[in-house]
């Protein structure tokens, strides 16, 4: 007969009265064959994994500079194409280095305001030198009536 165990027991035993070799042992363990090690203590120095350190990831540079520039594309025509260069070549340089970066997304929204505004704009210059051009068109041939 097994006998009766504390249903609240941290290691209860098995049917036939041998230790549970699957319950928690109350210990971490660390996987001996993990590519990490085992954690470093608090405090410590993280180690690099792919070229970034464990933790917050860092910011990119130029990020805020390119979601200001996108932001400032609305008002301003220069600022839309330069927020789109600067957006595009930092989006290569991540894509190149695998490093990621906790303002991606800022760069992502400033590349797409400056690619948004960056046509609206070269859209409106169109319109208005192809409505100059009718303008004068019209204008003069009803003068030479």
């Amino acid at each position: 007969m097994v006998p009766m165990s504390n249903p609240y027991d941290e290691n209860p035993p098995t049917q036939d009265g041998a230790p549970n070799p699957y319950a928690p042992s109350g210990q971490y363990q660390p996987n001996p064959y993990s590519p990490a090690g085992p954690p470093a203590p608090y405090g410590q120095q993280y180690p690099q994994q792919y070229g970034q350190p464990y933790g917050a990831p860092q910011e990119h540079p130029q990020g805020t500079v390119i979601l200001v520039l996108g932001i400032l594309g609305i008002f301003t025509a220069i600022c839309a194409p330069i927020a789109w260069v600067l957006g595009s070549k930092a989006k290569k340089e991540i894509a190149r280095s695998g490093v990621h970066y906790s303002n991606e997304q800022n760069i992502n929204i400033g590349r797409i305001l400056g690619i948004v505004f960056s046509i609206i704009y070269a859209v409106s210059i169109v319109l208005s030198i192809v409505a100059a051009i009718v303008l004068f068109g019209i204008a003069a041939s009803t003068s030479g009536r």
